[in-house]
């Protein structure tokens, strides 16, 4: 309680005097190469951040708000590092001698991968398939894709260490009501269909199976598909052939826009 009374009178007493930034003749306090205030970090990492700073009297001092999220410490005379405790959101306030300051925003997460679904397509091999068949497979595997175009999926990493997490999939619009909330792991497929893909996808339970989308790159066939290089793929092949045994390949592809906020 008194940590957080003695931040909340600095941050009262940056507020006062960050106006008389430009009378002391002084630069403002900022962070060198850096514009935003905002600094995101994943947890868990045992790799300590160091920020420089710039402006100012030159005379800096750091204090974290919430000590249970992150600490923070001069390394030099204009460097400052911080070291992650715990997942949450706080303050950094950065003062000078000369009563100018900087106030950043912590944010402490998981490792999150989110994709929006852009586009999606089926990729079906088979000569001896006819195209009444390869619309009716194209069009029954489009509809097992669990989401629509604009849902998506978001991939928090819990257990980072083995690749485990928490899946939210959003079936209508990503980040809407209309959700799905499972886990997942990562796996490295071994198919040798996806040459052309990343060695790894996420397999994720949906209670009644298991089903892997490998993150990859995709190659258009058409300029409407060129916008987005990336996509989640699933090789159906087995289940596609056991009403259409000619079908040589399936493969479904959702083309995916990275979220970065």
């Amino acid at each position: 309680m008194k940590k957080m009374l003695c931040f909340t009178l600095l941050m009262i007493g940056c507020i006062f005097y960050s106006c008389d930034d430009n009378d002391s003749g002084l630069k403002p306090i900022t962070l060198k190469d850096q514009e935003n205030t905002t600094i995101s970090l994943m947890y868990p990492n045992d790799t300590k951040y160091s920020f420089p700073i710039q402006g100012g009297d030159g005379n800096y001092s750091v204090k974290s708000e919430n000590e249970d999220i992150v600490k923070v410490n001069m390394i030099s005379t204009i460097d400052f590092s911080i070291e992650i405790i715990g997942l949450g959101e706080t303050k950094i306030a950065i003062t000078d001698n000369s009563q100018n300051s900087l106030i950043l925003n912590v944010i402490v997460d998981y490792e999150t991968h989110s994709y929006i679904v852009k586009q999606q397509n089926v990729k079906v091999v088979g000569g001896d398939l006819t195209e009444n068949q390869k619309n009716a497979i194209i069009e029954a595997q489009l509809a097992k894709i669990p989401v629509k175009v604009d849902g998506g999926y978001k991939f928090i990493f819990t257990d980072r260490l083995n690749g485990k997490g928490e899946a939210i999939i959003y079936t209508d619009t990503y980040g809407g009501n209309k959700k799905v909330e499972t886990s997942f792991e990562m796996k490295e497929h071994g198919n040798e269909n996806f040459t052309e893909a990343y060695k790894w996808g996420y397999e994720i339970d949906f209670s009644v199976e298991k089903r892997i989308f490998v993150l990859g790159r995709y190659y258009p066939t058409t300029k409407a598909t060129e916008k987005f290089p990336m996509a989640l793929m699933e090789d159906v092949t087995q289940e596609v052939q056991k009403e259409f045994p000619k079908a040589e390949l399936v493969i479904t592809s959702q083309l995916i826009e990275k979220v970065f906020y």
